[in-house]
Order: C-alpha cells, then structure tokens, then sequence
C-alpha cells in the first residue's frame, strides 16, 4: 500500500470510529421510530431522515478524502463497502415483508407493495413514492416498504459523489501543474502531505465546491415546492444539499474546539437543534413547507454535534455511553424492520391506532429484529474477506433477479394462494355517469348537463362539490327527472367550492390547486349565475376542507392562500367566513343552497372485501361495521360544525348517516375506499336521498313563498 497523505486530526477527534455518531445514529432513528409511532407527540420525528443524510455525507466524504489523500482509493472498493453495508439487511427485509405481504395484503395494496419492492431492489424506490404517495398521505399506512426512499436517495448520492470528489483531486493536480508548469508528480501525495498551504487550499477549494453543490441543490428544493412537491421530498437532488452540509464538517478547515466551555456549547446548541426539530417543526413551519427552513434546524444541529470534540462535549459524551452508541449500531437494522412492523401491524388487526400495548409489542419486536439482523447478517457480512468484483458482481445478480421476480408476481394479484373474495361481493364498480348527461369538457376539470325534465326551458337544480359530490349524481337526475327538473353537475377533487377570490395550495398533489383555479370561476359565472338554476346542493368533503387535515392527518394537508400567495394561518375562520360569504351569494342570486353531508368514514374496506390466506388460517373474523372510535376521532368535529353553520344560517341540510347504518347491503360493500363510495353505494342512496330531497324542497318553496308574501 502507498504511503501517503492522511487526514488531520478533524476537530479534536479523527475520522474513524466516533462512538457519539453511533449515538447521534440513535437519536435519529428513535426520532423516526416514535414519529411514526405517535406523530402528534413527536411531529418533526420524521427529521431523523435528515439526520442520517448528514451523518452519511460527514462519513462518506471523510473516507473517500483520507483514501484519494493517501492515494489509495478505489471505487470498486467504495462501492463494494457500500453494498456490503447496504444490500444484505435490506434484501432479507424485502423477502420478509414479501412473505407477509403474499398472505395478508389485499389485492390493490399487494399490487403497490410488488412495484415499491421491484424498485426499492433497484435503490429507485424514491421515484416509485414520488410517483404514488406522498409521505404524509392518508394511504400511506398501505406501503409497507415506503421508508426506503431514504435509502434510494442515499444510494443515488453515493453514484455521483465519490466520482465529484475524484475529479476534485484531478482539478488540484492540474492547477498544480499549470502553475508549476511541471508534469504531475508521482508523489503527489506526498508533497501535499509536507505542503501545509497546498492541503489548506486543496480543502478550501473541496469546501467551495461542496458549499455550492449544497447551494444550488437547496433552491432546486425551494423551486421544486412549487412545481412538485413529491419530487422535492422525495429527489436525491433536492437533498443533496443535506449531504453536503455533512461534507463540509468533515473537512479539516475549522479551527479545533480546544475549550471546555466552547465545545458544550456548540454540543449543547447541536442538541437543541435537535430536540427543538423533532417537537416544533411538522410538515409546514412557519407557514411554508418545513423543505424551506425546518429541515436546516436538525441538520445544523447535527453538524455541529460532529463538529463538536467528543472529549469537551458533555452532549457528545453523552451520546457516545453504551445505550445510545449500542442503539446506534443496530440503527440501519432498526430503521428497515420498524416501519414494516408496524404497517403490518395495522393492516392485520384492521386498526389505525396504536395502543401503548401495541405500541410496546412493536418496538421490542423490532428491536429484537434489529438486534438479530446487526448480529447474524450486517457484520458477518462486513468481515467477508471476499473479493470486490465478485462482491460487486453479486449485488447486480440480486438486483435484477429481486426486481424482475417483483415484477413477474404482479399476475398474482388475485390469486387463489393468496386469499378470496368474501362472499356476496362481486366487485367494486366505480361510479358511473348516468347516460343523460353530455359531458362539457374543460382545460382541467368537467362539467355535466343533464337534460331529463323533458322540457326546453325546465328549472334547473345544480350539484356542486369535489370527489364527494357524484355520490348523489345518479339520485339526483332520478329524482329530476321524476319532478321537471335538469340537472347541472360540477364535482372537481380536492377543490372546496367556495365563492370570491378562493386559491388554495394542496399537498397531495398540485392537479388540486391547477383544476381548483379553472373551476371556482365557473361554478361562479354559469352556475351561480344561471337564470334557470333554482337550487345549488353542495357535497364536500368537509373533513377536509373546514380544518384543512381531513382523517388519518395530524398535519394540514390543504391551505387557503391570500392575495400575495401566504397561507392563512386561521384556516377554519376562514373557510367558516367563505362559506358564509358563499352562501349569502348564491341567495343574492336568487338561489337556494343545500348542505350534502359526507357518508359516514369506513376504515375497513379492503378487510371487509379480501379475505387473505393468513387471516383465514388463524380464523379472524370479517370487519365489516363502522369503527365508531375512527369516526368521532375524524368526522365528528367537521359534521358537528357543519350542524352548527347550517342552523346559524338556515340551510337545509341532507345526512346520509340516517340511511347509511351499515357499509354492506345484502352483505355487499359499498365503499371504493374510506371515504368513496362505489356505484352500489351511490344506487343504495338513491331511495333514501329522493325522499329527504321531496321534503327539502318543499320547504324551500314553503320558505320562498313566506319571503314574497313578507315582502308585499
């Protein structure tokens, strides 16, 4: 092996073995554990992602520097340790979690769980979420493998970076040589090594680099918020930045921390920072996204905990004691199990929620997980004397085998081995458009004109309202055509159809904010306005819409925007006075409006419709009733305002729960998902919904007559 260059002594300590980053490890992957556990006791616990971005970008530059310095490195080698570290715990993890999935997931969610894996075999498991789920989405308690984005990203950052750092070296030997105007030296090294000056310039201009790639991968970030929020979450390159932060610490350009008071203070600052991330920022800080400012305040911390000297920081010192250094070792293990563990968890007992029980079963199951995967896979692993290219050769092997084999059990969907349809349900038919009614096709959204009444210039009753609003279509054009009546539809997801200046900004996808903006002036000029509409009725999803959270959501998952482009902060004030301002318009127009409830919430569709093969060995029963828990948790707040808004302002109010006792009739299910109906669902309101709408607007026309005779 050449003699070299090694590193300096980096802030009081040398790059190998620090046993207060093994706890810093710790730190980051209990804060990610307990977030995912109880997110509203822990809402920034997710930053322990960015945690570990930091801690790797610190010690993978920090090898990739001593090994180029020393001239030593070899990216066969790095890539090799990577694959050693990487591929064993989680490959065995995928086949777990296969083997589980195969005999307990139904058939759409197998489908996506079969995909993630084929590209989370592939380190792409990022592009595969950014196209699907957003981390904070209510369906995300579906994918059982969604914690390996970080590992895609990791994996992706580890492609380019050894090859940046490489370069780096070539541009310093050929400045070098230009300025000397000698050819290079074969000991380069060495003269490096003796030439102070020469190793504080080569580090200030990697640390120059460095702070610029961490630059332009930030604002790529911000940019990217706007344009597409999966992508900034989920792409290596708008986090690139995290890892250079990393890179930067590592570099021995700062001074060394040498006081005792100096070195607590940065550690203590360092833990703070931390401390204060994981309880204060959740998905939106400080009215932004939390990718803007929220995610500096952890990694800051984190660098400076590295920066820190392990020997004068009490917090270091801390974090280097035998339980946060001992967590720290298996965290790579702990963070893989614990997520599938506690998806699994769920989808089998047919509960969101997490008992402290539970909650206790599942972290010393994962800890035990953990424990045996650090112990019998991760480090017999690593002590393999075997060769690169054979270590290489077999992680391409495993790639391709893994990824096709995930892509060929997709056929097995619906397979018999896996599981049955319960009995007495066919399908699950998605609402159909009745065939009166001629579609009028927009940039970003449709409208529908349905024309039953049989006559030219018939009263026309108008449905309004997001994804929610064609669980009424089908009754109410029976309903219209059986009373002279035509019918106008505009039903847009995601988009609270209010009146005035409305903009609002969606994190499950920006499709919302696009169809939202074409929309709301259109339900403004030709529906509000229309001279032959009598009645407006209105569905939303008003879980949604009056506290911007909707179920399963601890977080705000939709925002009103002001004139300047800010979140409202008050967002249930506000949406409280638009929908009252709405209301007093479309009265000046001489219409009427009408209040839809949403049907009740069904937290068990896919356990009411499936049978998997492991439930029925063990004998558990089918879930098939309302969870009246889930319900007062996640509706009760929303149908209690709306109860209240529409007493205060005397809108007539239609609520499906009285006819909706029971998801299944004739011991079918009536749910696409949690919150939609299907199209037997929408046929079973029918009756029901006729009768409340007879009554209804009786009294509307009972009410109008009053008013006209009052005012004569």
């Amino acid at each position: 092996m050449k003699q070299g260059m090694t590193l300096p002594k980096t802030h009081g300590t040398v790059v190998d073995y620090r046993k207060d980053i093994d706890g810093l490890r710790a730190i980051a992957v209990l804060a990610v554990f307990f977030f995912h556990l109880y997110p509203v006791l822990l809402p920034g616990g997710f930053l322990g992602v960015d945690v570990f971005f930091v801690i790797s970008g610190y010690l993978i530059t920090s090898i990739i520097l001593r090994e180029n310095a020393r001239g030593v490195f070899s990216f066969k080698r790095f890539y090799a340790r990577r694959v050693k570290r990487i591929f064993p715990a989680l490959f065995v993890v995928l086949i777990l979690s296969s083997l589980l999935a195969f005999f307990l997931l139904a058939p759409e969610t197998y489908l996506n769980f079969v995909n993630s894996a084929r590209d989370a075999s592939a380190q792409f498991s990022n592009f595969f979420f950014a196209r699907k789920v957003g981390y904070f989405e209510e369906n995300l308690a579906s994918q059982p493998l969604l914690h390996t984005w970080s590992l895609g990203v990791e994996e992706q950052f580890y492609l380019f970076w050894p090859l940046l750092i490489y370069f780096c070296f070539r541009f310093v030997k050929l400045q070098r040589k230009k300025i000397s105007g000698q050819p290079f030296p074969e000991n380069f090294n060495k003269i490096v090594k003796e030439d102070t000056c020469c190793q504080r310039r080569m580090y200030r201009f990697f640390f120059i680099v460095f702070l610029l790639l961490a630059v332009l991968s930030y604002v790529l970030c911000v940019l990217f918020i706007d344009m597409d929020r999966q992508k900034a979450f989920y792409m290596f390159y708008t986090r690139a930045w995290e890892f250079c932060i990393g890179g930067c610490v590592s570099l021995p350009i700062f001074p060394s921390i040498k006081r005792k008071d100096l070195g607590a203070l940065v550690g203590g600052t360092g833990l703070f920072l931390l401390g204060f991330s994981f309880h204060a920022v959740d998905q939106n800080f400080l009215g932004i996204s939390f990718l803007q400012f929220g995610a500096l305040l952890p990694c800051l911390g984190a660098a400076l905990l590295m920066y820190a000297n392990c020997q004068l920081s009490i917090g270091n010192r801390l974090l280097a004691t035998v339980l946060p250094a001992g967590i720290g070792k298996i965290s790579y293990s702990l963070y893989l199990y614990h997520w599938p563990v506690i998806i699994f968890y769920k989808i089998f007992n047919n509960n969101h929620e997490i008992t402290p029980s539970a909650a206790l079963i599942i972290i010393s199951v994962s800890f035990v997980l953990a424990f045996l995967s650090y112990i019998f896979i991760e480090q017999p692993v690593r002590k393999l004397e075997t060769g690169d290219n054979f270590i290489l050769g077999c992680a391409l092997v495993v790639m391709i085998v893994f990824s096709t084999g995930f892509s060929h059990l997709k056929r097995y969907e619906r397979a018999s081995w896996r599981g049955a349809d319960y009995p007495n349900k066919t399908d699950n038919p998605p609402l159909q458009i009745p065939t009166s009614c001629v579609p009028n096709i927009k940039d970003h959204f449709v409208s529908l004109e349905c024309k039953v009444s049989g006559k030219k210039e018939a009263p026309v009753i108008a449905l309004v309202g997001d994804s929610h609003a064609p669980h009424y279509l089908s009754a109410l054009v029976s309903w219209a055509s059986h009373n002279g009546y035509d019918v106008l539809f505009l039903g847009v997801a995601g988009c609270p159809m209010l009146l005035g200046d409305v903009k609002i900004e969606s994190l499950i996808t920006v499709e919302h904010e696009v169809q939202c903006s074409q929309a709301l002036p259109f339900f403004a000029a030709e529906i509000v306005t229309h001279p032959r509409v009598t009645t407006i009725l209105m569905a939303q999803r008003f879980d949604l819409f009056h506290n911007g959270k909707g179920y399963l959501s601890v977080d705000r998952k939709i925002f009103f925007k002001n004139k300047e482009g800010r979140r409202i902060e008050n967002h249930t004030e506000y949406y409280r006075d638009r929908f009252a301002d709405t209301v007093r318009q479309i009265r000046k127009a001489g219409k009427e409006p009408v209040i839809l409830q949403q049907v009740p919430l069904f937290n068990s569709v896919s356990a009411c419709t499936w049978e998997p093969r492991l439930k029925k060995i063990l004998s558990q029963t089918r879930d098939c009733d309302y969870d009246e828990q889930f319900f007062e948790k996640w509706q009760r707040q929303s149908i209690d305002f709306l109860n209240e808004f529409a007493a205060l302002h005397h809108i007539p109010v239609f609520d499906p729960f009285l006819c909706m006792t029971d998801p299944l009739n004739n011991n079918i299910n009536m749910y696409r998902d949690i919150d939609h109906l299907n199209e037997y669902g929408s046929q079973f309101l029918t009756s029901c919904f006729s009768d409340a709408l007879d009554t209804i607007m009786s009294d509307i026309k009972k009410n109008t007559t009053s008013r006209s005779q009052s005012v004569q």
